[in-house]
């Protein structure tokens, strides 16, 4: 991991595992030294060089991680036995792209999710590039990785969630009055929501539109629910 802001926020998550490798200095490095010192992550120097070998993008400052999964991995049954009365969860049906994965995990720490809910296969894995553009959210955001999303939702629905899917054929968001626990599945940057797991949703939500396009990126469509989600059923 070599920005800033996804180093910073990792090390103050609270379950950072790994070395600070610096080969830099300025203001930014000295916090970034200074927070690992205060949360127990050692720190070493190395040479431009040996940092290139790295991260060849590195901006002085290395964070080499030896953890085994995400800082914030949970176990969906975990959650779910622990969940309270009032919950957001965001299921991503095979969201390929890292960008999109990680502006996602953005707006769902902006918006106080509770889970994000991701397969096991055939999605974008929690990359450098995922990272940076969560601009450190994935150091907060409890994700659960699941063999099946299918099997996911019936037992999120058991636990009292109700299910909403994200397509351009669904009720306006406006119109719907979100329940105070919710699991939102927003679909394949190509094929949107699967039909299986369409079907398994008690409804189908879409966002108006009034320009010449007629949809939107699927990181700007999970931003714009989960606001209205957070509007309606504030913390």
């Amino acid at each position: 991991m070599t920005a800033f802001h996804p180093i910073e926020e990792t090390l103050r998550s609270g379950r950072a595992e790994g070395r600070i490798l610096v080969s830099g200095a300025g203001p930014r490095i000295k916090s970034i030294v200074a927070l690992a010192a205060k949360v127990g992550i050692p720190v070493h120097k190395a040479s431009p060089d040996e940092l290139i070998r790295l991260a060849p993008d590195h901006r002085g400052v290395v964070f080499e991680s030896t953890a085994t999964s995400s800082p914030t991995e949970v176990f969906l049954e975990d959650f779910l036995a622990e969940a309270r009365e009032r919950a957001l969860v965001i299921v991503l049906d095979h969201i390929e792209d890292p960008q999109n994965y990680g502006a996602i995990m953005r707006s769902a720490d902006a918006f106080a999710a509770d889970l994000v809910v991701v397969p096991r296969r055939r999605a974008a894995p929690l990359s450098e590039a995922a990272s940076r553009a969560s601009a450190g959210a994935v150091a907060h955001v409890p994700v659960a990785s699941v063999v099946n999303l299918a099997d996911a939702l019936r037992r999120l629905a058991e636990a009292g969630f109700w299910l909403y899917s994200a397509d351009m054929d669904g009720a306006a968001l406006h119109s719907l009055g979100f329940p105070k626990k919710c699991a939102i599945v927003l679909g394949n940057e190509g094929t949107g929501v699967s039909r299986l797991l369409g079907e398994i949703c008690d409804q189908t939500v879409s966002i108006p539109m009034w320009g010449h396009v007629d949809s939107l990126n699927v990181s700007a469509s999970a931003a714009i629910i989960m606001y209205e989600f957070r509007r309606q059923n504030p913390l």
